[in-house]
């Protein structure tokens, strides 16, 4: 990894980098691919580290076991073979899915925290059960019309006590233990692409927008006050992730080459 400059936006610093690194492969898993349309569009290690939960455009959502050796073991072995990933757990898609998202609490040895959420085109947020694939509840934010609006965006917070939904007008906070249509808003300028909440520092939340910018705020009570605004990138936001110290916050945009590392540890909150 090699470090391409360092500039500074209001208290915050932040620096571009871009990645030099080999890849070695591990295991494999994939599909059909029926036409231009079937294609993985992401993945995402389970909080605990022993699977995979992928959205493949036209095939629905599926939860990947990794080879037991690849977590449990003090070292990895190189000259492994190439293991066939099956999924655990399938669910069908029943249109887009725009975001998904693991409890931040998940654990493969309690089912109970075994849970992920999903939001795609014109439907309510799902939760569903990651041991049976089936729907466990479902969240449902309105618009102006009373009509059941989409979010384009889904995260819980660090706690998981509350789900953070992002839409074209504004962040829809629900208590995670309460589905249905009772939530808070906080309203935003611009459409929340994506959001990410610190585990290392509680309370702290990063909002992504398509215009180009990032706004952090603090969350309390289900309700969010506003922090800074952060901008730097040429395209909308659509990746967010705290470092695991939460002094840092890297961002990804689109039509844009390079990755942002905020120093957040500049800013006083």
């Amino acid at each position: 990894m090699s470090e391409c400059g360092v500039l500074e936006q209001g208290q915050v610093t932040y620096a571009h980098y871009h990645f030099e690194k080999t890849a070695l492969e591990l295991a494999r898993s994939q599909w059909p691919n029926y036409s231009d349309q079937h294609y993985l569009r992401g993945c995402k290690w389970s909080p605990d580290g022993t699977c995979l939960l992928t959205v493949v455009r036209g095939a629905g959502m599926h939860v990947m076991e990794l080879p037991s050796d690849l977590y449990q073991g003090e070292s990895m072995l190189t000259s492994r073979p190439i293991s066939p990933l099956n999924p655990a757990v399938s669910v069908p898609e029943n249109g887009l899915i725009y975001d998904f998202c693991w409890y931040p609490g998940m654990n493969s040895a309690n089912p109970a925290t075994c849970c992920w959420l999903s939001c795609g085109h014109e439907g309510p947020v799902h939760l569903w059960d990651a041991f049976s694939g089936e729907l466990r509840c479902s969240y449902r934010g309105y618009n102006y019309a009373d009509e059941v609006e989409a979010p384009i965006s889904v995260s819980f917070s660090a706690d998981g006590q509350n789900i953070f939904c992002g839409h074209k007008k504004g962040v829809k906070i629900f208590g995670t233990g309460r589905p249905g249509r009772e939530y808070t808003e906080y309203t935003t300028n611009h459409p929340a692409s994506c959001i990410v909440a610190s585990q290392a520092q509680p309370g702290i939340v990063a909002i992504g927008n398509w215009k180009n910018t990032i706004e952090l705020v603090s969350q309390s009570d289900g309700n969010f006050r506003h922090l800074c605004k952060l901008s730097g990138h040429k395209g909308g936001i659509t990746t967010l992730a705290f470092s695991l110290d939460g002094f840092r916050l890297y961002s990804g945009a689109r039509k844009d080459k390079e990755l942002i590392c905020w120093d957040l540890r500049v800013r006083q909150f």
